[in-house]
């Protein structure tokens, strides 16, 4: 249940032989709950809290949470507000969150992001205004389908008060979807009539399609919201609740988060033909819920094909499922999701496994034969005289080759320019981190581990450190922005190839042995990494013994320079080992990785043989 109510006149304190009986009472009501959706529904018991569990933080009698699929009951609560008779309505609302809307947390995240569109500006209430449409739905349907008394329910807890203008107006909505009397449950008029009878139209007409209908129920709530005096905040309307650090797989990519919502006055599924009708001057009544910003916003051309959330409305969204307050973490997940459908494999260089003596029997030793290679245990074995070239012998050895090829994975030495030309990748959707993001994860995806390192001016730097196969550890790298200036850490490209190269996390000395792509993502900005971060080249300048020639050399898995710039001519002849790519959108992006896979893992660079993984 989702609204600010006052205690009612039945509330009072519960003593604990009231707690245990009435927990007995409503576990013995949950198979009815369940049943109220179907002869089918499973799901498993509810959490009834006593005051040995504590005073919850969610600020309901009742909810539901999408991360652990469970409902819970504050049974102190319950008897405080006279609902101990109601607990098949109570559990089965509370199931309908699981079963009706929004079902699971990909949905929530996608009906949240509509509500977050039709809300224009109000951010702070979309966690509110998703829950009051999920209930509106679930309520419905429960009254008019299950025959479920949700209506007595409302009764029970009193009407709301009379500066809460939201949920009077949802209120009087159920009364004319279950045909009470006007103010039976919204409390005494003035009530929002038109506006009611236009959210009783939008609930049936989008009863089984939560996300189609939540952006057209937050455009007719919003100028309500806007003038509705605050009573505590939304977390105390929300019986749905999440656990903070939940991710919500699917959603950052999902094309359908930000479809441009219509005003339900305006939509055709709703209003039917009368949406073609022009507006007439009984329409622009001060009440009305459609002012000229909304109608400007429901008539909006829709976004392009293929466009998504992008990273900040990203972070938004999950702020309001209380998933995640973090933008960086967000925007680790974001990359993640959009780099999951470019994934190429990585290049792996295929060797022979080392070849084992094997042995094969015995040869006479005879005199002019190697000393070393008289084998004396076999010779007094074979006779206690010692007679040479009669009894002594040496071993025969055979060769095995190890059988079959060893895929052996090129690690990935990744460096992400983060100065002030670079957009923040929480900020937008920054091609760059794009990039990076899929090169990273294919290369741990092959088995191969990474090194991510962020930078911008001197001192303004930031990574793993190391090599790792810890994807989150990398993502977070390539998300960091320092927005600053530009110079390259040379420093860290020197100590990983020329120093003492540092072992990647988890090898032993084979896994030191492996050859490293370097792969720097950057702008013109590149230029200081061939320059020990001065922007100019000097007098002189040899490209073939700067630190990064050098080091690419070292780290025998070649090179690539990921550049936002469409000219690239100038930095082939000052990156002698290195690849140059330019990448400005998704397109080329997407040409860049091809062209990667083709070139560095559909074909051995040095031996010439295809390779196949």
């Amino acid at each position: 249940m989702n609204r600010r109510w006052g205690k009612s006149a039945q509330a009072r304190a519960a003593t604990s032989e009231e707690i245990v009986e009435l927990r007995a009472r409503w576990q013995a009501r949950w198979p009815d709950a369940l049943h109220a959706w179907g002869a089918s529904t499973r799901l498993h018991a509810p959490s009834l809290r006593g005051p040995e569990s504590g005073p919850s933080d969610v600020g309901s009698f009742a909810w539901f949470s999408l991360g652990d699929v469970e409902v819970s009951i504050d049974l102190g609560q319950v008897l405080e507000r006279g609902l101990g008779e109601h607990a098949v309505a109570v559990l089965a609302h509370e199931i309908g969150h699981h079963v009706c809307s929004p079902g699971d947390l990909l949905t929530a995240g996608r009906l949240a992001a509509q509500v977050r569109l039709g809300l224009v500006d109000l951010d702070e209430h979309v966690a509110l205004v998703s829950n009051l449409w999920s209930d509106l739905l679930v309520n419905d349907r429960l009254q008019v389908r299950a025959g479920v008394d949700l209506a007595a329910v409302w009764r029970t807890l009193g009407p709301p008060l009379p500066t809460d203008h939201v949920m009077r107006l949802v209120l009087r909505t159920d009364e004319i979807l279950w045909a009470l009397p006007a103010g039976s449950l919204a409390g005494p008029g003035p009530h929002h009539e038109a506006e009611a009878g236009l959210l009783a139209r939008v609930a049936r007409a989008y009863a089984d399609d939560p996300v189609g209908g939540a952006g057209g129920f937050a455009m007719v709530l919003r100028p309500l919201l806007v003038r509705d005096e605050p009573t505590g905040g939304g977390s105390r309307w929300c019986d749905q609740h999440e656990q903070p650090g939940t991710a919500v797989p699917g959603l950052a990519d999902d094309q359908s988060a930000v479809e441009a919502p219509v005003h339900p006055a305006l939509d055709r599924r709703v209003v039917g033909a009368m949406a073609d009708l022009p507006p007439t001057a009984d329409d622009a009544t001060p009440d009305s819920s459609l002012d000229s910003s909304d109608a400007d916003a429901s008539t909006s051309s829709r976004p392009s094909a293929g466009s998504t959330l992008s990273p900040a409305d990203y972070a938004a969204v999950l702020r309001s499922l209380g998933t995640t307050t973090d933008p960086r973490e967000a925007a680790a997940q974001w990359y993640r999701e959009h780099a999951r459908k470019h994934l190429v494999p990585f290049p792996v260089r295929t060797v022979r496994r080392s070849q084992e003596p094997l042995l094969a029997g015995y040869d006479v030793w005879d005199v002019g034969d190697d000393l070393a290679d008289l084998d004396w245990t076999a010779t007094m074995l074979a006779s206690p005289i010692v007679l040479p070239g009669l009894t002594t012998v040496q071993r025969r050895y055979d060769t095995d080759d190890g059988g079959d090829p060893q895929r052996v994975p090129v690690d990935l030495d990744l460096y992400l320019d983060s100065s002030g030309s670079m957009p923040d990748p929480a900020a937008s959707g920054a091609p760059i981190a794009l990039a990076g993001a899929i090169l990273a994860l294919s290369a741990l995806r092959s088995g191969a581990r990474v090194q991510a390192t962020t930078w911008s001016g001197p001192q303004q730097v930031a990574g793993t450190g190391g090599f790792t196969r810890d994807a989150d550890a990398v993502l977070r790298a390539i998300v960091a922005h320092f927005g600053g200036g530009t110079s390259f850490p040379v420093q860290v490209l020197a100590q990983t190839h020329l120093g003492d190269g540092r072992r990647p996390v988890g090898g032993g000395l084979g896994a030191a042995r492996r050859a490293r792509h370097i792969a720097v993502i950057s702008d013109d900005g590149v230029t200081t990494m061939f320059t020990d971060g001065q922007w100019f080249l000097p007098e002189g300048f040899d490209p073939r013994t700067t630190v990064a020639a050098r080091a690419v050399e070292a780290a025998g898995g070649g090179g690539t320079l990921v550049l936002n710039t469409s000219s690239v001519e100038r930095y082939v002849a000052m990156a002698p080992g290195y690849d140059v790519h330019g990448v400005t959108d998704a397109q080329s992006l997407v040409t860049f990785a091809r062209d990667f896979a083709r070139r560095l893992w559909g074909q051995d660079r040095r031996s010439g043989q295809e390779t196949h993984g």
